[in-house]
């Protein structure tokens, strides 16, 4: 076998043309902030003393392999122009790591009272505690006295309270406090001339590298970062918003995965480059450039855009070539966090005349796989087709709530309404579920008084029809409102005059969404013989907030099919806690008239995203957007993939199941598999497909010589493969 070349004789070489520059060696377990720091026998120990002592253009700062650190590097000094100031690696073993997660086993706790444990922990705040490795606990901010069912949390004065049943570290398996709240693990401000390289960054909820300030001419490469943290528009991997602009900031061979966004930049910039870099399933985007200065060649980025169904892998940004498509598939060692659950459901029987015929086309498709499709019905305008809906329950199809009527809450208007009669005025009002009206100086006998609730006229059609048929009104039914909307989701009006001109009446969302929310429910429950309970309700158009949220819970509706995309703050992934009330809803008509390549490309990269985050799908579509040919293709891709298909119903109960994080709504769930593992295969296409980079940056995260197999290089931080066996020894 051939031994890849190593570090070592690199490192002296370049070690010996700066004769005149210093080295310094950082050891976090054998280290001592006392020593000199010139030898790895009287190396430093902490971050803290690096970032408080001043160093000299040409010195290099040497952290030793296998070791971590729970601080945030801040590099004190600047370089100079062909003689930058650089941060690198010695050692054997792992890159150096620097995270923001801090285990903390049996002897760290002690009992508070009750089942409140506490430990101390040395931090300004904190935002996020990870039990069992995988699930995110609930903060609360107000009492320890809060933490009352597993998962909760609270920190204050530098101790940490968690609810547990015995010791959190035997009753968990294992918690760690994540740190850096609101930080970044590396911090370059106002620095030019620096290198950093071969560092491997984790657990941050901000930021893995900081670039601000008047920082220019820097370099970092072969550096990871993984933030892991699952919430809100941060982590970045790597962040720039560097003033006056900058004109040379390079990333070289960097992996940016699991963050908000892999690599972002702001602010201006004219000389920015991207190159022989990754990134994986990003919650937004691999890299996302608002500067226009920066330029991104041979890169990798896939499955980033954890909330959508296409990924949106790079925006901004310019194109510098060789660059491998989006859907190339990664090949990584390990992406199988979690299991996929994915539904596929068909939305609007009963709406959509005729549609009872595309859904019996559909069925077996599903059957010839062993699967069953979710099927969503419209109760309102589905007397018609109870037979059909009988026959696919009966073949153990799911059966859903996706309304009563199909009425959006964000059209308000109903209907207008106008006296046309001689009286000298007229006047409505809306209240209790009664329309009145009074009419002045009239004939007599023209007032309104309708019971809203009575069948005659409890919707908007009929009681727009009744209306018309007392010859002194005039009433027109918005074009936006659906006419099965029940009349008793009116909002009230006090005294309206109608004479003079029409008035619009208006729909109360408080009153409309738990109104579309329980009749459905109860006329399914109704009309299905042996269906039971209506678990999963399946919002029209992805109508939901938070408000509408609680009502399908009050509705008793276990689970909800929810929003068409997740923004910033709410990215449903398992390990934060599933919002069962709004498990992300994700169209599939575009799939239409794509191969069975390109619907297999984009259904592996979904499937990759939920295993990676544990992010439940509900993908559906409606009538005639999808030919039979182009669903099985869809359930192919998602099966082939290693996707767990289920029916809502299925989906929602397995959630369902799940331990509470303190609310009606979220529910959590451990990982079923191993860590993410990035690092490339031989099926990789990242292998030998990168660019020669130069002496300077040709040793990967642990060491190995990006040419020992061949010439080209790979893209990222790992070259392949990465073996254990071929880690470096640099002293």
């Amino acid at each position: 076998m051939k031994i890849p070349r190593i570090l070592a004789g690199a490192l002296v070489c370049v070690l010996a043309s700066m004769a005149s520059a210093a080295t310094y060696y950082v050891d976090a377990t054998g280290g001592d902030d006392s020593r000199d720091g010139q030898s790895t026998a009287t190396a430093w120990k902490t971050i803290a003393k690096v970032n408080g002592s001043s160093f000299a253009p040409g010195d290099q700062i040497l952290f030793k392999r296998g070791e971590v650190w729970r601080e945030s590097l801040a590099p004190p000094s600047s370089g100079a122009s062909g003689n930058p100031i650089g941060f690198d690696a010695y050692g054997t073993g792992e890159a150096p790591t620097i995270t923001g997660a801090l285990d903390l086993p049996s002897a760290s706790w002690t009992l508070d009272s009750g089942n409140v444990w506490k430990a101390t922990v040395t931090a300004t705040g904190m935002n996020y505690v990870l039990f069992k490795g995988s699930v995110w606990g609930l903060k609360h901010t107000t009492s320890k006295t809060e933490c009352a069912a597993p998962y909760d949390f609270f920190f204050m004065s530098n101790t940490l309270y968690i609810f547990s049943v015995g010791n959190p570290a035997t009753y968990y398996g294992s918690v760690a406090a994540m740190l850096m709240t609101n930080g970044q693990l590396i911090y370059l401000s106002g620095k030019s001339w620096v290198n950093i390289q071969h560092f491997k960054l984790t657990y941050y909820d901000a930021y893995g590298v900081r670039i601000a300030g008047a920082s220019d001419h820097l370099n970092l490469a072969n550096v990871y970062a993984d933030g892991i943290i699952p919430a809100g528009a941060l982590p970045h991997g790597f962040y720039v918003n560097a003033s006056p602009s900058p004109t040379d900031i390079n990333f070289y061979d960097v992996d940016a995965h699991r963050n908000y966004n892999g690599l972002r930049f702001d602010g201006g910039a004219s000389g920015i480059r991207v190159k022989n870099c990754r990134a994986y399933a990003n919650r937004n985007k691999g890299l996302e450039d608002n500067t226009g200065g920066a330029t991104y060649s041979y890169c990798h980025f896939y499955a980033n855009g954890v909330g959508i169904l296409l990924s949106t892998d790079a925006s901004g940004g310019a194109d510098g070539g060789n660059n491998l498509t989006g859907f190339a598939w990664p090949a990584v060692s390990r992406f199988q966090r979690y299991a996929a659950r994915i539904t596929v459901t068909i939305d609007d029987p009963g709406l959509v005349s005729g549609e009872e015929a595309y859904v019996d086309s559909m069925l077996p498709l599903f059957d010839a796989r062993g699967l069953k499709l979710s099927i969503a019905v419209v109760t309102g305008y589905a007397s018609g087709i109870k037979t059909n809906i009988q026959g696919w329950f009966n073949a153990g199809h799911d059966i859903n709530s996706h309304s009563w009527s199909h009425q959006y809450f964000t059209n308000a208007n109903a209907f207008t309404l106008q006296y046309t009669g001689t009286g000298t005025a007229a006047t409505a009002t809306i209240s209790g579920n009664r329309l009145t009206t009074t009419v002045t100086g009239g004939p007599g006998g023209e007032n309104l008084d309708l019971d809203l609730t009575n069948s005659a006229y409890d919707s908007i059609s009929k009681l727009v029809a009744t209306i018309n048929g007392r010859l002194v009104y005039t009433a027109t039914q918005d074009a936006n409102c659906q006419g099965a909307v029940h009349s008793s989701a009116l909002a009230d009006v006090t005294g309206q005059a109608i004479k003079a001109a029409a008035y619009t009446t208006q729909l109360q969302k408080e009153r409309l969404v738990p109104d579309e929310m329980a009749s459905s429910k109860n006329w399914l429950q109704a009309n299905v013989t042996g269906l039971g309970n209506v678990k999963v309700y399946v919002y029209p158009s992805g109508m939901e907030d938070t408000q509408t949220q609680s009502w399908a819970a009050a509705a008793g509706f276990e689970g909800a099919r929810g929003g068409l995309s997740m923004g910033p703050g709410v990215k449903e992934v398992s390990a934060l806690g599933v919002n069962i009330q709004n498990v992300t809803s994700l169209g599939i008509s575009g799939l239409h008239s794509l191969t069975q390549a390109e619907i297999t490309d984009k259904i592996r990269a979904l499937v990759f995203k939920s295993a990676v985050w544990g992010v439940p799908y509900g993908l559906f579509y409606h009538n005639n957007e999808l030919t039979t040919t182009e669903v099985g293709s869809l359930l192919d891709a998602l099966t082939a993939n290693g996707a767990t298909v289920m029916t809502n119903t299925a989906l929602v109960d397995w959630i369902y199941s799940q331990s509470r994080v303190g609310s009606t709504t979220n529910y959590v769930s451990a990982a079923t598999g191993a860590d993410v593992d990035y690092r490339p295969t031989a099926a990789s296409p990242v292998v030998n497909a990168g660019a020669d980079l130069g002496v300077t940056y040709k040793f990967d995260l642990l060491g190995v010589d990006q040419t020992w197999m061949g010439a080209g290089w790979e893209m990222g931080a790992y070259a392949y493969p990465p073996l254990a066996a071929y880690l470096v020894v640099v002293h």
